[in-house]
């Protein structure tokens, strides 16, 4: 009978702890149905906001003034770099092997109290692993070639960081990376499609000069992923892709490299999958592409998983203004929206009174697309 009682117990447990869920191309929260509203705070300390001490020193007051302000305006989201180009995370040996997720330890304490203070916020958390975008740290590099140094990072960074994290209620996602196709060897023939870079030939990806081979990529993406899997089976995996070209089959100029069946070919993993999809967008000389999110609806990609816009910013936008930007986004078929970015620095990014502005059109709304106010929690 008391083991009877304590196994009812357990299973309500499992049962009403919050976690972020997918169904089709819908996001679930607790069985509620939610649209993903907020910002990317990307950084406060580039590269030095977890581990080695550096929270605590450099950005936990300020992380957590932003994520109140981003909660006050209606929020319900955010997308943050943890080691981006491996300058200070994680720790590696003088052989370029993985040690553990940073030098002194305090890595995973700092990125738990952030999420204890993002629920406090009733906001969930993505976690960003990897920047492709921008990419100098050797050490970083020479994981997408030699498959025991990143196995190394699996087994004793992200499978330890998974491992304490990966319950906790205000823990969204993990996202293997930005924009790997900065990094990408482009226009790069290929037999197999998934690794045929040639249909990206005029798109401007591989922008960094790393020429890193469609399939290098995708086993990178797909071993880690099935790291985080293996941690736990539960967890949401994501990429945010530079744009709309490297999504999707139903587009000209495009090809979706990030399906279940290019990942696995890159990298054999059967787990090592996305649970949804990402894309970013920005305009060029003030006109968005003719396929951009902001042009056409979410359900016009084809695909099977929901998909969130990522990155925007309406200073590089089509004079549509934030508010209109973040409504397109609830109103044509995207499960999320995402703007760029809370730190206000750099090329694209709106300032914090602009995203607000953003947040707060959706705030409280509760339509086909979701719920966009809803607790973090139990």
């Amino acid at each position: 009978m008391f083991k009877l009682i304590g196994l009812l117990l357990c299973c309500w447990a499992s049962l009403s702890a919050g976690r972020l869920t997918t169904s089709g191309r819908d996001f679930y929260y607790n069985g509620q149905k939610v649209f993903l509203s907020g910002a990317n705070i990307a950084w406060n300390s580039y590269g030095y906001d977890f581990g080695n001490g550096q929270y605590t020193a450099n950005s936990k007051s300020t992380l957590e003034s932003w994520l109140t302000q981003i909660s006050t305006n209606g929020g319900n989201s955010i997308r943050i770099w943890l080691h981006v180009e491996g300058a200070n995370t994680p720790a590696f040996d003088s052989n370029g092997l993985v040690t553990g997720p940073d030098s002194t330890g305090t890595m995973i304490n700092d990125m738990r109290s952030f999420l204890d203070f993002a629920q406090s916020k009733d906001i969930l958390v993505i976690f960003v692993l990897w920047n492709g975008a921008y990419l100098r740290e050797q050490n970083t590099i020479n994981l997408f070639w030699d498959e025991v140094k990143l196995q190394s990072y699996i087994d004793n960074a992200l499978k330890p960081m998974v491992s304490a994290l990966g319950n906790h209620p205000a823990l969204g996602a993990w996202e293997i990376m930005n924009e790997p196709e900065g990094s990408l060897f482009n226009n790069q023939a290929n037999g197999n499609p998934c690794f045929d870079t040639t249909p990206l030939k005029d798109t401007g990806a591989g922008w960094t000069n790393l020429y890193i081979p469609m399939q290098n990529i995708l086993k990178f993406v797909n071993w880690q992923a099935d790291g985080v899997k293996q941690a736990n089976s539960a967890a949401l995996v994501t990429l945010g892709s530079w744009s709309e070209h490297a999504q999707t089959d139903t587009k000209s100029q495009s090809r979706n490299y990030y399906t279940d069946s290019c990942l696995v070919a890159g990298g054999g993993r059967a787990n090592g999958k996305l649970d949804f999809y990402q894309m970013h967008t920005y305009s060029y000389n003030g006109q968005w592409n003719t396929d951009a999110p902001f042009k056409v609806s979410g359900s016009s990609y084809g695909l099977d998983k929901p998909l969130v816009i990522g990155e925007f910013a309406s200073v590089c936008a089509q004079n549509e203004g934030i508010q209109n930007l973040f409504q397109y986004a609830y109103d044509n078929s995207y499960q999320g929206v995402w703007s760029w970015q809370y730190n206000a620095g750099g090329e694209c990014s709106d300032t914090q009174a602009t995203q607000n502005s953003g947040m707060n059109k959706l705030k409280g709304q509760n339509g086909a697309a979701g719920a966009v106010t809803f607790p973090v929690g139990f």
